[in-house]
């Protein structure tokens, strides 16, 4: 389901949306095969624009031209080792994080860094010879120093996001770094990925896949995205591509799509950004905009593909008229960091935030950004190494009680192994005129094979309404989760037996068999997408217990035979 902002409901009023879906799957792209030496000509036109000096003496995102003569040692820096043990999971960006990579001298202003010192740790790649300097500029912007530490060394960029490390649970339940090759030559920030595994003392494995962390999300599903870039810096075939990302990362879904900037750097997170394991962002643009019709139809892509959970992805919109980064953001734990512009469209930028992550804190930050370069390109998370898993799939909505109440489970994982607190395992619910959350339990089952599942219920409500809710779980480490991470769940209530009133083939509740439904039924079919419980449960016209054209053919003939 696509969630439109008011101005593209307005265009869609005015006939103007006209996204189509790219047809790009897991084996199947245009643009396969491509030679280096293409490549290779392609890079040394399009990244000589990017060396400026704005960077005051530091490399640019892009190459630089003397970096242009070396492309080809990005393929001698790889260290490939055997993929972690199974079965893995990549983290996603927006589970909990212990700290943030950055790298002095900074690509970021210190009163940024001091807002993300509150709550995690500060891991700055630094020189000896500059650990003085990095020490007083954080000091003096009040950062809590106490939460900094360093990880010595020589580096060639501030890009962090690009070239730090992946992480991954592996099949031992342990949290470990599996790195790639970064696809610059340049071996210092090459080296990041294993400076920070040894640091941190867990295991280090790589693949010789070229690829950058800003040209990467990842749902901590098995389902992943980025841009053909991928394909284009890689003389293997597509299908090799995704079966190292199967075996090293746990990718059982990659979405390789054309980037639909048409911009140098054709990086993912340019243009979109996964918020959830079912939500996702996506960039938004006036018609106007020379690749209006590209996003749209990225947009359209996204709005049409399914999650883990087999449901299509909440596509969330963020307004980006004159190419601002509003979704080069970092989610944080229970933050999210914006980097804005000073443009007029900041403030609508963060209440978008706001309306696809209810309950974070939203908050703005300037920089030196620029529509290919910005916050997330300079940061990056470090999970929590014995972090208390949570997975749930919310509730969908209009999903009708039945029994007991609105049906919740999730499944909950210490890696810590310090043992759940049972009775801290707890769904809080409320409805919006209600003032305090009130708490049921969740029950551990009894299935041998399922012993990470929880479950209970959230109870029936008299009348239709929305119901807010999030659940809640801790260890004996003393580690809290919740889902979401913060804020809440949200969807519409239904009370018992409501669809029971629905009258087969009445797809709307009209009270009359007209057009309207069989257009509404045909969008079902087509889609397989259904608003909630209700009209599928009236769908099935001639009851065989599929839904397909036959539905459609039967409900025609019923409203011209009455």
């Amino acid at each position: 389901m696509i969630k439109l902002t008011p101005l593209t409901l307005s265009l869609m009023r005015e006939g103007e949306l006209k996204g189509e879906s790219l047809k790009i799957s897991r084996f199947t792209h245009d643009a396969v095969n491509k030679t280096m030496k293409t490549l290779i000509l392609s890079l040394i036109i399009l990244t000589t624009l990017f060396a400026t000096d704005r960077f005051k003496g530091e490399l640019p995102i892009g190459l630089t031209a003397e970096e242009q003569t070396r492309i080809h040692e990005i393929y001698t820096m790889g260290r490939e080792t055997d993929p972690p043990p199974g079965p893995v999971r990549n983290i996603a960006e927006y589970e909990r994080m212990e700290g943030v990579l950055i790298r002095y001298p900074f690509g970021i202003s210190t009163t940024l860094i001091a807002e993300m010192s509150q709550e995690v740790t500060i891991y700055c790649l630094v020189s000896s010879g500059s650990q003085n300097s990095a020490i007083s500029s954080m000091s003096n912007a009040g950062v809590n120093m106490e939460n900094v530490v360093y990880v010595t060394g020589s580096t060639d960029s501030y890009w962090t996001r690009d070239y730090g490390p992946w992480w991954v649970v592996d099949g031992n339940r342990n949290v470990s770094v599996v790195d790639f090759t970064y696809n610059r030559p340049r071996p210092n920030d090459n080296q990041a990925p294993m400076k920070m595994s040894n640091h941190l003392n867990v295991s280090y494995y790589a693949t010789d896949l070229v690829h950058a962390g800003g040209n990467y999300m990842t749902d901590g599903m098995g389902v992943s995205a980025s841009t053909d870039l991928v394909y284009e810096e890689n003389d293997i075939s597509n299908a090799e591509i995704h079966q190292i990302m199967d075996d090293y990362y746990g990718i059982e879904t990659y979405h390789v799509v054309a980037d639909p900037n048409n911009t140098y750097i054709d990086h993912i997170d340019c243009w979109g950004k996964y918020l959830s394991p079912t939500k996702v962002l996506i960039r938004e643009v006036p018609t106007s905009h020379a690749q209006y019709d590209e996003i749209e139809a990225t947009a359209t892509y996204f709005g049409n593909d399914t999650n883990e959970w087999g449901e299509p992805w909440d596509v969330y919109r963020v307004w980006t008229p004159n190419n601002q980064p509003y979704t080069n953001s970092l989610i944080l734990n229970e933050k999210v960091l914006v980097p804005v512009t000073g443009s007029s469209w900041d403030d609508e930028a963060i209440e978008s935030y706001e309306a696809a992550m209810p309950g974070f804190d939203i908050i703005p930050f300037t920089g030196s950004w620029e529509s290919t370069d910005a916050l997330h390109c300079r940061v990056k998370g470090i999970p929590d190494l014995e972090m208390l898993q949570v997975f749930h799939n919310p509730i969908n909505d209009s999903t009708e009680a039945f029994y007991n109440g609105y049906s919740v489970e999730v499944i909950i994982d210490d890696l810590s192994e310090a043992g759940l607190i049972e009775d801290s395992i707890k769904v809080f619910w409320k409805t919006p005129e209600m003032t305090d959350w009130t708490s049921e339990p969740l029950y551990g089952s009894d299935i041998p094979e399922e012993p990470d599942l929880w479950s209970g219920w959230i109870p029936s409500q008299g009348e239709s309404g929305n119901i807010l809710y999030f659940i809640q779980s801790a260890d004996s480490s003393g580690r809290i989760e919740n889902s979401p991470l913060a804020g809440w769940h949200e969807f519409l209530a239904l009370p018992p037996n409501t669809c029971l009133e629905w009258v087969l083939g009445d797809m709307n509740n009209s009270g009359d068999l007209d057009v309207m439904d069989i257009l509404i039924l045909a969008d079902y079919v087509s889609s397989g997408d259904f608003p909630g419980a209700c009209p599928q449960s009236v769908s099935d016209v001639n009851e065989d217990g599929n839904l397909n054209i036959m539905d459609v053919i039967i409900l025609l003939n019923l409203i011209m035979n009455p």
